[in-house]
């Protein structure tokens, strides 16, 4: 049985978006970090919501918005938020990640966010064990 933590292979580095952050910040901050979604902290660095490129694709097709960058997150973004813990065993994650579920989760301890690990690190750390096993 894999005994990886989610923690194992989360992302550490994550882009600091808040509420007030113009929807074409976010979009730049995400291509930098070459993420799909990302937390959105407080002015207290605390977890206040999430911010998808699902989120932020749909105003950019539609003609009110499109050259408005105006756009807030906090227009956009989702306030309920799935968080997993650091310690959560990766295998564990990996059932919860159904279609139709989150593809991006929040890792936290306590209430402070560490890291972000998404469906593509999850299916990393299930290859990894896969090719270990195969080579022992």
């Amino acid at each position: 049985m894999l005994n990886t933590k989610v923690k194992d292979f989360m992302q550490r580095k994550l882009p600091y978006i808040t509420p007030d952050t113009e929807m074409t910040t976010a979009i730049a901050e995400l291509q930098k970090f070459k993420l799909l979604g990302a937390p959105v902290f407080d002015k207290d660095k605390y977890l206040v919501g999430f911010i998808s490129e699902q989120e932020l694709l749909k105003p950019l097709t539609q003609s009110s918005y499109f050259c408005d960058g105006m756009v807030k997150v906090s227009q956009l973004m989702q306030t309920e938020v799935v968080t997993v813990s650091g310690d959560t065993n990766i295998i564990e994650l990996a059932q919860q990640m159904q279609p139709g579920k989150p593809k991006n989760y929040p890792v936290v301890e306590g209430v402070k966010v560490i890291g972000m690990i998404s469906r593509a690190d999850v299916l990393k750390a299930l290859y990894d064990n896969y090719i270990s096993c195969q080579t022992h």
